[in-house]
């Protein structure tokens, strides 16, 4: 499995995957209290899709379990991702061999160094983003 962040001709291969991944999907349901039948429910439309906060870290050097050799400096992959959150446009976020390939916004973005190394530890948070169109 490999992580990936794009934004028009930009991209970014995480060089160290997430120890793990979720998406949350959830309906807008809701229900009322009806006078002589009780509490009715009602399947609302889907919510945006929720990615629980991406944790890894941006290595300074190459380790055994980076999934490649020549990724970007620590600094180049938090620059991009500031970048694109500068733009005020949506990412596309997808996980090879799996079916998550979704259009989101950066909710929130915390790096910083940790241990010494000069390795970045980043936690990415993102949520589905959809295009309002208009008329049909």
């Amino acid at each position: 499995m490999e992580f990936w962040l794009t934004q028009g001709t930009d991209s970014l291969h995480l060089p160290v995957p997430p120890d793990s991944y979720a998406i949350k999907r959830a309906l807008n349901n809701s229900s009322v209290v009806v006078e002589s039948i009780g509490e009715v429910s009602f399947i609302g439309k889907p919510k945006l899709a929720e990615i629980p906060p991406i944790t890894s870290f941006f290595p300074v050097r190459y380790y055994n379990f980076c999934q490649y050799r020549s990724f970007p400096t620590p600094k180049s992959c938090t620059d991009l991702i500031e970048k694109w959150m500068a733009t005020g446009k949506p990412i596309r976020f997808f996980i090879t061999g799996t079916s998550i390939n979704l259009t989101c916004t950066i909710e929130d973005f915390e790096h910083g160094e940790q241990d010494g190394t000069g390795d970045v530890y980043f936690t990415l948070t993102l949520k589905e983003y959809k295009t309002i169109t208009l008329g049909g």
